[in-house]
């Protein structure tokens, strides 16, 4: 394994931003019980699947990306140990983290100036679930809210409205797109095709060509309703490195 990847106890995660999308946590919960169920198969996916993260002066892991499967694992975690399994058996109390970062040594740094530093390298998003800025990130990744306009600019980007590029923050810049423009009750599990068909055919508006990873195309190349509903009922998991939804074109 690299040595800047690390296997330990997920007890050490803490969140850069304050919002995730409940909707594509709940679908990485799904994901993982369901690999949970084979044996050696969940250790091998996160061996596989490390979790970007700073090394803080504190010793914990902050995420810098995979907020949602980090949230998925504490939630799991959290579910296991309230039942009757025994508690050393949790297969969800670890996971890898890729160190992009290492400020373990910067005992000199306070909270707040660790945090700057973060933000100054585009590592924290301190906005809330309305896409407001906020004067303090939660500790704890149990504490960040939900953003159901992040779960559908992620959910909308697998079904192909946008290209995953490398700028920070995509999903959220694309999320406040779509704030004032996709009504709120329609980002549920019943309507979930109506509301991403809703964002693609707004992805490839003219309004959003400034955002990252816009590809405008001719309206005839567009995904239809019952095409991104069949592949909704294919649908496993929400790993943004592997795709399950490729794109629609």
């Amino acid at each position: 394994m690299d040595s800047k990847v690390h296997w330990t106890s997920t007890d050490v995660m803490r969140p850069t931003q304050c919002s995730v999308g409940y909707l594509e946590v709940d679908l990485k919960m799904q994901e993982l019980r369901e690999r949970a169920q084979k044996p050696g198969n969940l250790e091998k996916y996160l061996k596989g699947h490390p979790i970007p993260a700073v090394l803080g002066p504190d010793g914990r892991m902050y995420l810098t990306d995979h907020h949602h499967m980090g949230l998925a694992l504490v939630k799991l975690a959290d579910e296991w140990d309230a039942s009757a399994e025994p508690a050393a058996a949790n297969p969800y109390r670890a996971c890898s983290f890729q160190i992009v970062k290492d400020l373990s040594t910067h005992h000199d740094l306070s909270m707040a100036q660790f945090f700057a530093k973060l933000e100054e390298h585009h590592l924290s998003h301190p906005y809330d679930g309305q896409g407001q800025r906020v004067s303090a990130i939660p500790r704890y990744l149990s504490a960040l809210v939900d953003d159901p306009y992040r779960s559908l600019a992620g959910l909308a980007r697998k079904a192909g409205a946008y290209d995953k590029v490398d700028v920070p923050f995509t999903e959220f810049l694309w999320a406040d797109y779509f704030r004032d423009k996709v009504a709120r009750p329609l980002i549920c599990q019943a309507q979930l095709a109506q509301a991403i068909h809703q964002a693609v055919l707004l992805a490839h508006a003219p309004a959003a060509a400034g955002l990252p990873g816009y590809h405008g195309v001719q309206a005839a190349a567009l995904p239809s309703l019952a095409n991104i509903q069949a592949r909704l009922a294919k649908r496993h998991g929400a790993d943004d490195a592997a795709p399950d939804l490729p794109p629609l074109v």
